[in-house]
């Protein structure tokens, strides 16, 4: 008699554990956007951010910490309610990504960066995301160029005037005093936390230096390097330090530098814990203005006005099927 009732009594028990689970679980995960006829959870939230949402947790001070994580939700639920967006448009042009596509992007990134596959999903394991994860944000990418190429690609003119008028703002300064307009890249292979990943050897940073150098001469953006790959502060300006004179720069700078003419990018040089890397871009003494040669930047100048554009035509666009489109945050 005792041992049954005994076993009922914990079943009951696990009963009620489970149904409570189950009520957190529902709870927890609830839905926070519908996008017609696509709904976006908690779960999926936090997961897309995730990243994002773990640097405010140790940047903010503890006071702003709510608020902080309150906006970066919202910035990140945007953004996927317009993924989501652009994927249904896509599905109605009838727009695939194939898994051979992926393949291939997949290949490129690992041979962009120098990396074996397993290095790469070690990589992909520190930061939390399956390979799967990974392949979705790559299928996505690669729908939203195709949407980007059927939708906005075409309506997008650079003229001649557009680039002169970015030559003449950008590879000049309009100041009085002499100087030296610089931009720079640089590879740290002490900190933790460096952009090109795990540290590792001196000489493998030295290499990446080399690699990055070698895309840039090559005609690579050198801005766009710098964004994506540099270690230093002027990261975020895509490396630019705008115009410095000659007595203000350190003794490695000075001599980087002045062999250089306007438009040469100069060797990778070791600066205490770093290789670093120079552009010069123009050179003013006095009155005279020396830069980079017009055509020898006309096509990196059309490029970047034509990314610009192309970003700020694809916000409009996806902007406007938006407000026609059924969104409801319940965030």
């Amino acid at each position: 008699m005792f041992k049954p009732l005994k076993l009922i009594v914990v079943v009951c028990f696990l009963l009620l554990h489970l149904t409570a689970v189950s009520f957190a679980e529902e709870y927890v995960d609830r839905i926070v956007a519908v996008v017609n006829e696509d709904v976006i959870t908690l779960t999926e939230l936090e997961k897309t951010g995730r990243e994002y949402f773990e640097r405010i947790r140790m940047q903010a001070p503890p006071g702003e910490l709510e608020r902080a994580l309150k906006k970066a939700r919202k910035e990140v639920l945007s953004t996927m309610i317009n993924t989501i967006i652009a994927r249904q448009k896509a599905e109605e042009f009838g727009i695939t990504v194939e898994e051979t596509e992926i393949d291939n992007a997949v290949e490129q990134i690992i041979s962009r960066n120098n990396v074996t596959l397993e290095d790469f999903r070690k990589e992909l394991a520190s930061m939390n995301m399956s390979e799967q994860e990974f392949r979705d944000n790559i299928r996505d990418q690669i729908l939203q160029s195709k949407l980007v190429n059927f939708q906005v690609r075409s309506r997008i003119v650079i003229i001649e005037e557009d680039i002169r008028e970015y030559y003449e703002k950008e590879y000049t300064q309009e100041k009085e005093e002499s100087g030296y307009y610089i931009m720079q890249m640089g590879f740290n292979w002490t900190n933790p936390d460096s952009r090109t990943g795990d540290p590792g050897t001196k000489e493998d940073i030295r290499k990446k230096a080399e690699e990055i150098r070698e895309r840039a001469v090559a005609g690579e953006n050198f801005k766009e390097l710098a964004r994506t790959y540099s270690d230093l502060p002027s990261a975020v300006d895509g490396g630019d330090l705008g115009l410095i004179k000659k007595d203000e720069m350190a003794e490695y700078m000075r001599d980087a530098i002045l062999p250089l003419h306007p438009g040469d990018i100069s060797q990778v040089i070791e600066t205490g814990s770093t290789f670093q890397f120079f552009k010069l871009l123009s050179v003013r003494d006095g009155d005279i203005i020396l830069k980079a040669p017009y055509e020898s930047v006309k096509d990196d100048i059309r490029d970047i006005l034509f990314r610009r554009e192309m970003e700020n035509q694809y916000k409009a666009w996806v902007e406007g099927l938006r407000k026609q489109a059924y969104v409801k945050i319940l965030l």
